[in-house]
Parts: C-alpha cells; structure tokens; sequence
C-alpha cells in the first residue's frame, strides 16, 4: 500500500489581540509572515476581535492557543464560515500571527509524494473509463455503465486498498474527485487542486485557488489549443473564481471571477458543452453573515462562459429583481429583499432538447432556499434556462 500525505487539522481563529500587541510579542516569525497574518487578521476579523463583540475571545485567551487549534476553528468549528472566505495559505498566515508559532508542513504537503521525475504522461481522458465533473455525464445521471466502471459485485469482496492520499490543513474531504486520463483530479478544502496518479497516488501537480474547492473539478478538451490533444481542467472555489487549468501541467489558462457578492460561493460543478462553461453560484449568508451585516442580497445566477477566454457570454438571475432596502431599525441595521435562489449543485445539459428545439442549450439547474427566500416563496424547486 502507497501512503501520501498526512491528515492534519485545521483550527479556526476565534479572537485577536490589538494589533501592536500581537506585533510586539510576535518576535519569532518572519516580518513576511506577520506582515501577510496581519493583513489577513485587520481585513477580516479585527472588527469583532478587536471591537466590541462579547462573544469574541480575548486577545490574551487567542495568544494561548495552538496554530492549529486556530486552524481547526477556522474550518470546522465556530469560525468556519468566516474561514471560507480565507485560503489555506490566509488562514496559516493569520494562525501563525496570532500565536506567534509556525505550523507545520506546507498548504500542500508536496513536500512528499511527488511523482518521480519520469511520470506517465496524461492521456486521452475520454478513451477508456472515466467519472467527469459531478455526475459522470451532462445529464448527470451519477451512473456508470457496466462496461465501463469493470466492477461486478462478485469483484467487491476481493477489493483491496491500493493507495491512500491525506490532505494536509483539513478536517474535511470535500470535493468528488473526477478521474480522467490516469489522473485523479480533486481539490481540497485549504484551496489546494491536486491531479494525482490513479495508479499510485503520488501527486502530479499542484494548483492554489483562492479559497477552498468544494465542487469537482470537470475536464474539456480545449478547442483552439495549439497541441493536437489539450485538456483543460475546470475548477471553481469558495471565493468565487472560476479556473481554466491545464490538465497535464496544473498551468493556469485564465481565471474569471463570476460575482462580485462579498458572501459568493461556488458549490456546483461546472458544466462544460459545446465551448461554454456554465457555472452556478450560491453564498453562505444563511450563516456566515458578519455582525451588522445588511440581509440579505445575494441572487443564486448562472454565468456561461466562454471556455477557451473565460470570459462571461452571458449571466441570469434566479431571481429577476435586484435587492432593496426594505426596513431600517433603529440600532442601524437592515433588512433588504428579494434575495436567495442559491444554485448548490452541477447545472443539468439538456443536449436532446437542444438538438431537437433551438439553437441554444438547455441548462436545468436546482434551487436553493436562501436565508431570505421568504420574500419571494419557497425557492426549491427546478428551472430550466435557454442558452
């Protein structure tokens, strides 16, 4: 058995000291290193770690704690949603400044496991069997023919484990891994993408997004590559951006962010047809909403995309009408609407409709009930778009 990796937790920032106290003190890191935590920590948590929230913990109660217990916190305890917002390498970062105490390995943790130099190349993803995006398929059927998975259930009892890979600065495993051209291609919830051998498990490349990488990552051929067979892997983050890669090298092709909501969030899968990437998007305002925070405002949208550029064909809204403002209180908050219709998973391609009815592809998507779907009715249910 080949073993990669090492699970690690993360831990969740809950409190910060003032920001020259922590200065002073923090003697042992790197100026690099505060300077990047102390970015982090004033942008993103000093209004309630330093302002007047009584449920934040006190500076000296943070300064005890571990870099990994802040860690922990930011992924799956407390301060977890405020940590989607975050990359793994922010959330080190902000970790280290607050403790003053480096935590160790690296984002990655390709340190160890890498491929040796003289890896097998990518091949055809599509010539033998293969798990694409979310569901398999366009349809998204999450089925896989006989013929092509090579399992029968009298195989089962025989299965051993080949190989196993541990993410590094986690405590979940998020994402479907698609499995294409003898690589496994997943990313992590600290924002690593990795393309793994299928064979071994050691690690082919690695690619950093600026958040973490919750939905599965869907491979094309692309269209006008100068190469005879280019493949380009699809990935979207929780922040937001959207990333062509190639998928033999892990290179960046383009990045496109797909809405400029400060709560965006990208949970469905791509879809990719006929030179278009259709992604959905959905945000955590049901419950990572900052203190005074205006609720609520976000609209769950498709955007399509030109596949080869990134950039936007066109965008629609679940919801037709913008947010306003609906009432102010008297302690200065607000209350605003229509908002919700959140699109958590893969877009659906119709591709017979589209053969039979129109020049444009039919997109189906499923729909969430945001945190404010009660100003327009119970948004679950199931739409169809026309490219």
């Amino acid at each position: 058995m080949h073993v990669i990796g090492r699970l690690t937790a993360w831990v969740a920032v809950i409190t910060l000291a003032p920001i020259a106290l922590l200065a002073r003190q923090i003697a042992t890191q790197p100026p690099d290193g505060m300077s990047r935590g102390r970015a982090v920590f004033e942008r993103a948590c000093s209004s309630c770690h330093i302002g007047d929230d009584p449920d934040a913990p006190s500076p000296d109660e943070l300064r005890g704690r571990s870099p990994q217990a802040i860690l922990d916190s930011l992924t799956s305890g407390a301060m977890k949603y405020q940590g989607l917002a975050l990359s793994g390498d922010q959330r080190r970062a902000v970790a280290e400044f607050i403790t003053g105490r480096r935590v160790r390995g690296t984002v990655s943790g390709a340190t160890a496991g890498m491929c040796a130099a003289r890896r097998t190349p990518l091949g055809d993803p599509f010539a033998a069997a293969f798990w694409n995006g979310w569901g398999a398929a366009l349809e998204n059927t999450h089925f896989q023919p006989a013929e092509k998975g090579g399992v029968t259930a009298a195989d089962l009892p025989r299965l051993r484990l080949k190989w196993a890979f541990g993410f590094p600065d986690t405590t979940s495993a998020w994402a479907q891994p698609a499995i294409a051209g003898g690589r496994v291609f997943i990313g992590s919830q600290n924002g690593t993408v990795y393309s793994l051998d299928a064979a071994t498990g050691c690690i082919v490349w690695t690619f950093t997004a600026q958040g973490g990488v919750r939905a599965a990552i869907s491979i094309g051929a692309r269209r006008r590559s100068a190469r005879a067979a280019g493949y380009a892997a699809y990935v979207a983050d929780q922040q937001g951006f959207v990333y062509a890669l190639d998928a033999a090298s892990g290179r960046m092709l383009w990045t496109k962010k797909v809405d400029d909501h400060p709560l965006v969030r990208l949970t469905g899968s791509p879809a990719l047809y006929d030179g278009r990437l259709y992604v959905p998007t959905s945000s955590y305002e049901e419950g990572g909403r900052p203190p005074g925070y205006a609720c609520c405002t976000f609209r769950g949208s498709v955007a399509a995309l030109d596949a080869e550029t990134g950039t936007l064909v066109w965008k629609s809204y679940t919801i037709r009408d913008a947010p306003a403002l609906l009432r102010a209180f008297a302690d200065g908050s607000e209350l605003r609407g229509p908002a919700g219709g959140a699109i958590w998973s893969a877009p659906t391609i119709d591709v017979k409709r589209r053969e039979a009815l129109s020049p444009g592809a039919k997109v189906l998507i499923g729909l969430g009930a945001g945190a404010a779907a009660v100003f327009v009715g119970l948004l679950i249910a199931v739409a169809a778009i026309s490219d």
